[in-house]
């Protein structure tokens, strides 16, 4: 146990270290989309590949899987066991910090949860899935067992579709494709709607924050003071970005930017 509690220690002080010390960057990258897990390690995806990189955007491993489909999502909640989901066969993996797959693919259908179009990693465990049919909210494990069910949430939805969904400390939020999202507690319960007047590109959580793009332009919503504020980027277009403690990163044009931000308080 000591030498857990020394790791993370050490970890929490690295993280520290280069945020104190943090120069911004540009690099050219080939990628559709970024992720940054909380230990500040960047995944570039494209097609059916997930490329890992260092906080300095030094390479450390890669995972592809073309015979699996489209990838349909990437959660780096647990830098330790990554999710990968593929829609298309309704079919999980898990990766370990070196992207090497930890079980055998797990196939929703197993579990009776049939055309699951979002998923996302729990704190408590398992991951959390949308269940259109039943319109809520389960959580499963490891063994496809559902551990939890949320509250029906067909009367806030209406039509809108589910196309995304994170957990943060003590949130569940669901984005809809018509820019509202649902926030739920962490028992998967009906909690707070928020209207982001208009359709969201992107968004992401850090710790129990909320951050959407919308017109190119991001915007922090933090659900304890149910405020919203912008985040200044500069003028540079911000559809699909990541921030993590105070850097954002900004994906255009085949290029990863990193800025340190000044978040409100």
């Amino acid at each position: 146990m000591k030498k857990i509690l020394a790791s993370l220690v050490i970890v929490v002080l690295s993280v520290m270290a280069v945020a104190q010390n943090f120069a911004p960057w540009i690099k050219a990258v080939d990628a559709s989309a970024v992720e940054v897990d909380r230990l500040g390690n960047i995944y570039l995806m494209k097609n059916n590949v997930v490329a890992k990189y260092d906080a300095d955007m030094n390479f450390l491993c890669a995972y592809d899987n073309y015979p699996a489909g489209s990838m349909s999502s990437l959660d780096v909640s647990n830098p330790f066991k990554v999710i990968v989901f593929y829609s298309e066969f309704n079919k999980l993996i898990y990766l370990d910090s070196k992207l090497a797959e930890l079980l055998s693919p797990l196939m929703l259908d197993d579990a009776g949860l049939y055309n699951i179009k979002v998923v996302c990693s729990s704190v408590f465990g398992g991951f959390w899935v949308f269940d259109e049919q039943n319109s809520c909210v389960r959580r499963v494990n490891p063994n496809l067992e559902v551990s939890q069910q949320g509250t029906n949430i067909y009367d806030k939805l209406g039509d809108a579709d589910v196309v995304a969904m994170r957990e943060s400390i003590n949130y569940l939020f669901l984005l809809t494709d018509n820019g509202k999202v649902l926030i739920l507690d962490k028992f998967g319960n009906f909690y707070r709607t928020f209207e982001t007047d208009g359709e969201c590109t992107d968004f992401c959580i850090d710790n129990d924050i909320l951050y959407y793009s919308i017109n190119g332009e991001i915007v922090a919503y933090d659900v304890a003071d149910d405020k919203t504020v912008p985040i200044p980027t500069d003028g540079k277009k911000a559809d699909k970005f990541r921030i993590r403690h105070d850097l954002l990163y900004l994906l255009n044009d085949n290029k990863l930017e990193c800025n340190k931000i000044q978040l409100e308080k």
